[in-house]
């Protein structure tokens, strides 16, 4: 298991990443591949990420990132 602080700047070293997050309107588990981050935002706590796969960007909110490379993130 991974503290959230340290998996954001895990997230944030450029590299290729798989997560797991939560969806804030219907609790779906989204799963994303291949994620490289490419923003974030403090205040609002979200980070832009881009699917190297299909080139989309998303964004998610820190608290709801769970998953990190295989370990889990806990608040």
């Amino acid at each position: 298991a991974i503290h959230l602080n340290d998996a954001l700047r895990l997230l944030e070293d450029g590299q290729k990443h798989e997560l797991k997050v939560w969806s804030l309107i219907h609790g779906d588990i989204i799963h994303y591949r291949g994620a490289v981050c490419i923003g974030s935002f403090r205040r609002g706590s979200n980070h832009r990420i881009l699917l190297t796969a299909s080139r989309q960007v998303r964004e998610f909110r820190d608290c709801t990132l769970f998953w990190i490379d295989g370990l889990e993130v806990y608040l």
